[in-house]
């Protein structure tokens, strides 16, 4: 299966792309935890309780890791971190966490491989994505 894409119009008059035409992805729904768990159950020996349980625990514990200050690794998947949001002051006197500080975010990196001119994966060229490698894209019909 395919990306869907359709074409959306620039509307902010303020930039030079104003009136362009852009390719959006069209999301088509959403996929949780749930079934995910099924869809991994019917590639392994557990069952989808089972998986559900895993995923949670993973979850909690990345938690943890991250609110320790830790950046987690999943290989082939990324890297997650927490990160804060603040305001800016001029001196580092006046800096204040509970006044300046505004939220604590957790921060994504899809994991990548190098790709080189010829499309092999090398120590050269550009980062490309795993997650999209091998992806196509078509128009939406809706």
């Amino acid at each position: 299966m395919a990306l869907k894409i359709r074409l959306k119009q620039y509307k902010n008059s303020s930039k030079s792309s104003f009136g362009k035409y852009y390719a959006e992805t069209v999301q088509l729904g959403e996929v949780h935890t749930a079934d995910l768990a099924r869809q991994v159950s019917q590639n392994t020996t557990f069952r989808p309780g089972e998986v559900k349980g895993i995923i949670d625990e993973l979850v909690a514990v990345m938690t943890r890791e991250m609110q320790d200050g830790h950046a987690v690794v999943i290989d082939g998947l990324g890297r997650f971190r927490l990160m804060v949001e603040s305001e800016g002051v001029e001196k580092a006197s006046d800096f204040n966490i509970a006044r300046h500080v505004r939220r604590i975010v957790c921060k994504f990196l899809p994991a990548t491989h190098r790709k080189g001119d010829d499309g092999e994966r090398k120590a050269t060229g550009r980062k490309e994505q795993l997650f999209s490698e091998g992806a196509d894209v078509e128009w939406y019909k809706g």
